[in-house]
This record gives C-alpha cells, sequence and structure tokens, in this order.
C-alpha cells in the first residue's frame, strides 16, 4: 500500500491564542524591563555616603598627595589616606587639570571616590541641561609576586559577581542601574583621560608601593619590600 501523505500540523485555535498571550507578555515585559533600566540611569546615584570632607564641623584639607606618597616611599613606612583626603584632593585639583568647565551640553562637575572593603567605586558626576547624572566604574587592586620578590599591581575594572548573575562580574553604575563589566567599554575612554590627568599620583600611590589594600572608607598603602612579621599582616 502507498504510503499515506503526511498532512502539514497546524496549531489549534486554543493553542495559538495562548502562544499569542505568551508573546505579547513576554514584549510587554521587555519593555517594562527597559523603561525601568531608562529610569534607574537618569537617576543619579545617592552619594550621600561617601566622604567627602565637608562637614563643617569636621573640615578636612586636602594634602599634597604625592608629596604624601613621596615622604612614605622614602621613609619606607605604611600610609593610610581616607575617602575624604582623596575626594578633597580631587574637589581642588580636578577643575584647574581639565582646564575649568568643560564647554558644552554636558559639563563634569566632579570626580568622587567610593572605597569599600577590597574595591573602590571611581563616580563621575555630569551636569547636562541642568540635570545631574552620575557614571561610576568599580576598580579592585590586584598584586603578584615573582620569585625574586618583585612585586605587579594589576588594576582591574571589575566590582566583583554580580548579585542575580554570579557568572559575570559587575562594572559600574550608570546612574543607579548596576551594569556588567562589558557595559564599560561605553565609557572606558572617559576613565581613561580622567587616569591621564592625574599620572604621578597613579605612580606614586599604586605603582611604587610593594602592598595596597582598600578597605571601608581608606586606602592602606606599605612601600616596604620587605616580609617582617608586620608586613605578613598587613
Amino acid at each position: 500500500m502507498p504510503d499515506s501523505e503526511t498532512k502539514p500540523q497546524t496549531l489549534s485555535p486554543k493553542r495559538y491564542n495562548r502562544v499569542e498571550r505568551v508573546l505579547v507578555f513576554a514584549v510587554v515585559m521587555f519593555i517594562a524591563a527597559l523603561g525601568y533600566a531608562l529610569l534607574l540611569i537618569f537617576q543619579p546615584q545617592n552619594l550621600s555616603d561617601i566622604g567627602m570632607g565637608e562637614d563643617p564641623a569636621h573640615p578636612v584639607k586636602a594634602r599634597d598627595l604625592p608629596q604624601v606618597f613621596s615622604k612614605a616611599l622614602e621613609g619606607s613606612y605604611l600610609l593610610r589616606i581616607t575617602e575624604e583626603e582623596i575626594n578633597a584632593y580631587l574637589e581642588k585639583t580636578l577643575a584647574a587639570r581639565q582646564g575649568g568647565a568643560l564647554a558644552g551640553v554636558v559639563t563634569l562637575e566632579k570626580v568622587l571616590v567610593r572605597l569599600e572593603n577590597e574595591r573602590a567605586e571611581i563616580i563621575m558626576v555630569r551636569k547636562c541641561a541642568g540635570r545631574i547624572l552620575t557614571t561610576s566604574m568599580w576598580v579592585m587592586i590586584e598584586q603578584t609576586e615573582d620569585d625574586q620578590g618583585t612585586v605587579e599591581t594589576h588594576i582591574d575594572p571589575t566590582g566583583g559577581p554580580m548579585g542575580l548573575l554570579p557568572f559575570m562580574d559587575r562594572g559600574g553604575r550608570f546612574g543607579r542601574l548596576v551594569v556588567p563589566q562589558g557595559f564599560l567599554h561605553l565609557v572606558q575612554s572617559s576613565f581613561a583621560r580622567l587616569a591621564g590627568l592625574y599620572p604621578e599620583e597613579i605612580r606614586l600611590g599604586l605603582e611604587e608601593m610593594a602592598r595596597i589594600r582598600i578597605e571601608e572608607g581608606a586606602l592602606v598603602l606599605d612601600p616596604r619590600h620587605d616580609q617582617g612579621a608586620d608586613v605578613m599582616d598587613f
């Protein structure tokens, strides 16, 4: 007997309606998620927890950090720089180094640093059409030592694994939205230009130091290359 012709399968009206509802729901959820993400991006992150040294009762005077780093290197002693001191120094030097307020629609108002346990968040505060916008990048310090005792310092643009997506590293925040590390490519040039304004501070405060630790509210630097008991506890 000849094989019977195979009839093409078609969705029943009931099943078709179910698939259609699922697709519509998925599209609606995608649009809602996109809208919520845009809302977070255009809301500046909360900066009230950052030490800026602006408390009238406890004002922080900006020290000459390159000189402070140089003295620590020459004297070979441990140095602790607070979050307030770093931000006071940035407040004092940034405008002069970038040539004043940049012309155009978007201006860079200030740069702040938030120091957390084992990581730092570098935050750019911009103003666009009278509205404050923030963009940030997390960094972590990784140091390796070879058999000859030479220490190499690497600055990794990461804030550690993302909470809900532990297989991805968090990179920074666009407004209040935490973004994966890959999104930093969109703002990498801005942070590279910022680093270019402070080559001496980066060289003395990071590259020349033997041991670096980021803790809550402070950056701890040690130029000593010996492995004494106090250094081992660093």
